[in-house]
């Protein structure tokens, strides 16, 4: 194997192959990548046994091919340490030998053949999906899905593609997101499936400016996508999705309106003066304004107030402030609607079209 590369190219491939391998693993060999050179150029393999990526990278010159596993943190920090523009490989036995800028460096290789097999894109079983509309129901649901590895479904997003419809559900248990995006489904396509944050997340990472679609490949147990310079596979996950339309409140109490910016902003304020004890913000509904207090021992008390329109009768109602601002967030929306049905049920919070996002209420503190 010998071959020259740009630096650059090869750092960014080996940073989104990199985030697929586990830090740690009872399976060593899986702490590597599989980096197989034909006349065409290089592609990374990795996985975690759940997720796996095939990345394509261009060479500027390829002498001689081959197939070697190396370990992948070794690798990324000679390439982000490195001071050259361009790499230059050479394998030597069971080594390989990099050089780059002033330095010089010998990686000890494995037996590629140890390497578990990772799965190829099957074109035929596959439908077509819009970049942009792709990235939206991943980066507007993954954040609200469960941190807990013992969660099971809520460790990951519902994907369902229906008729001209395809929507992502993640929930924790405290707070929900749905979004929902127009496709273009000739083949009549239905699906509905969990797909792990992880999975979801490096689906993110390999969508560049130059990929206008991503083909999406669902089966049974798992789900592929291809872009144009990567293949990823994930395992979908095992068990029920709660019925995230049975959650979402339908009748409601009081509505008010905000501007986002403002809202955000006297969120953090409240926020400030809370603890991990009493992480909570009390929202106190009433004609013409909302006031937002938080009260924690040994750390102080805040009172923001807000001017609205309240459509509705008087409440009071203490949430999570991260829920609220972590939700608000992602939202594409200069104003907002939030909507409460009660003290101890959840609320919702309109304003981007196609987007809801449901919150749990915390116990309200006495005083």
């Amino acid at each position: 194997m010998k071959f020259r590369g740009k630096r650059q190219s090869l750092l960014e491939a080996l940073t989104i192959v990199g985030s697929v391998v586990a830090p740690r693993s009872i399976k060593p060999i899986l702490q590597n990548l599989r980096l197989v050179v034909d006349p065409g150029g290089a592609t990374l393999l990795a996985t975690d046994l759940e997720v796996a990526i095939r990345y394509r990278v261009e060479l500027i010159e390829v002498e001689e091919g081959g197939d070697v596993l190396l370990p992948v943190q070794r690798l990324l920090g000679i390439f982000r340490e490195a001071d050259g523009e361009e790499v230059t490989f050479a394998s030597d036995d069971r080594a390989l030998r990099i050089s780059c800028g002033k330095g010089s460096f010998k990686v000890l290789a494995e037996d590629p053949d140890e390497f578990p097999v990772v799965p190829s894109f099957d074109d035929e079983k596959a439908f077509v999906l819009d970049k942009d509309p792709f990235r939206l129901l991943i980066r507007k649901t993954t954040f609200a899905t469960a941190r807990e590895k013992t969660r099971y479904a809520f460790n990951g997003v519902r994907f369902e593609v229906e008729g001209d419809t395809a929507r992502m559900v993640a929930t924790d248990g405290k707070r929900m997101a749905v979004k929902s995006v127009g496709i273009d489904n000739p083949q009549d396509i239905k699906a509905g499936h969990i797909i792990p944050t992880k999975g979801l997340q490096t689906f993110d990472k390999v969508l560049t400016d130059s990929d206008e679609q991503v083909r999406i490949n669902l089966e049974d147990r798992q789900v592929m996508i291809r872009t144009g310079c990567a293949e990823v596979s994930s395992r979908l996950v095992e068990g029920s999705f709660p019925r995230y339309d049975a959650v979402i409140p339908k009748n409601t109490v009081l509505s008010a309106p905000f501007e986002k910016q403002a809202l955000l902003s006297a969120l953090k304020q409240a926020a400030i003066l809370t603890n991990d004890e009493s992480r909570s913000v009390r929202l106190s509904f009433s004609e013409g304004k909302l006031v937002l207090t938080s009260r924690a021992m040994d750390v102080g008390e805040a009172r923001v107030e807000l001017e609205t329109e309240i459509e509705g009768e008087a409440i009071d109602v203490a949430f999570n402030p991260d829920f609220l601002v972590e939700g608000i967030k992602v939202m594409d929306a200069e104003r907002l609607k939030i909507s409460v049905s009660g003290k101890d049920t959840p609320a919702r919070i309109d304003g981007e079209e196609d987007f809801v996002y449901v919150v749990m209420p915390v116990t309200l503190r006495s005083g």
